[in-house]
C-alpha cells in the first residue's frame, strides 16, 4: 500500500484544516521544506502536497516549491488550484510527477484536451455528503459519487483520489463505507483514500480492503501515528 504525507501549503505555512474549512485551520509548520525533509528522514518515498491558497483563489499559488520538493522525495505528487490546462502543464513542467485534479476534470471537454496528460494526472474524488464537491471544497454540484466515479473510469482513468470532506482533519477514521461501495462500482480503478486516517489500524483497514493507496496529514504532525513505523510498515508490506 502507498502512504503518502500531506503537506498542505497556506500562507507558506504547513496547516491542516478541519473538514477543508479555511476558518478551522492548524499550523504544523512554519517552513514546509523542514517538513518535508523530517518526512524523508523517516523513510517517505514521496509527497501529497495540497496548494491551499490555490485551492481558495482557483491558480496554483506556491507552485515553485515542487522543484524543491523533488530535491528532497522520489515522487512529488501537487494539487490546488490546477483548473486549466496550462495551469497543468505548467506543474508538471516544474517536476511533479503527477498532478491531482477535480474542477477541470468535470468540465465537458475534459476528456479531449487532458489526453495527453492523462496518464499523469489523478483525478479528485471529493465527497460530501454523499456529492461531488469543487473549488477547494467550496461548492458541491448535483452528482453522486457513484455517477462520478462511473464517469472517470468511462474517461479512462486508473487511479483515483478520493476524499471524505466530512472526515477530512477530524481523525475521525476512514469512511469504509464510501471506499466499500466505490471499489464495488469501479474494481479495476486504484483507489488513494484520504480524510480521517488516525491510526495503523485505520491504515490496515484500508490496506486489507486492498485500497490501492492512502493520504495521511493531521495523524503524522500530532505524534497519532508514528512516521517512522508507518512507513517502515508500508515497505515491509
Amino acid at each position: 500500500m502507498k502512504i503518502y504525507p500531506a503537506i498542505d501549503i497556506y500562507g507558506g505555512k504547513v496547516v491542516r484544516l478541519y473538514q477543508g474549512d479555511f476558518d478551522k485551520s492548524e499550523t504544523f509548520g512554519d517552513d514546509p521544506l523542514e517538513v518535508a525533509r523530517m518526512l524523508r528522514k523517516a523513510g517517505a518515498c514521496c509527497v501529497h502536497v495540497v496548494d491551499l491558497d490555490g485551492a481558495r483563489t482557483g491558480r496554483p499559488v506556491n507552485i515553485e516549491v515542487i522543484a524543491k520538493l523533488k530535491q528532497i522525495f522520489e515522487c512529488v505528487h501537487y494539487g490546488g488550484g490546477l483548473r486549466t490546462v496550462a495551469d497543468i502543464k505548467t506543474a508538471l513542467d516544474k517536476g511533479a510527477d503527477r498532478v491531482t485534479a477535480a474542477s477541470i476534470v468535470w468540465q465537458d471537454d475534459a476528456k479531449d484536451k487532458l489526453a495527453v496528460f492523462k496518464a499523469r494526472i489523478i483525478p479528485a474524488l471529493d465527497v460530501k455528503r454523499g456529492t461531488v464537491a469543487l473549488s477547494g471544497w467550496q461548492r458541491t454540484v448535483p452528482l453522486s459519487f457513484r455517477e462520478a466515479m462511473l464517469h472517470l473510469r468511462e474517461m479512462g482513468y486508473d487511479t483515483v483520489l478520493v476524499t471524505s470532506v466530512e472526515r477530512d482533519g477530524t481523525k475521525r477514521g476512514p469512511d469504509i463505507k464510501l471506499y466499500e461501495k466505490l471499489s464495488g462500482i469501479a474494481p479495476e480503478v486504484n483507489i488513494i483514500a484520504a480524510g480521517g486516517i488516525s491510526s495503523l489500524e485505520d491504515v490496515k483497514a484500508l490496506a486489507d480492503m486492498g485500497i490501492f493507496g492512502a493520504v495521511i496529514g493531521r495523524a503524522l504532525y500530532d505524534g497519532s501515528i508514528d512516521p517512522k513505523g508507518l512507513f517502515e510498515e508500508a515497505a515491509n508490506a
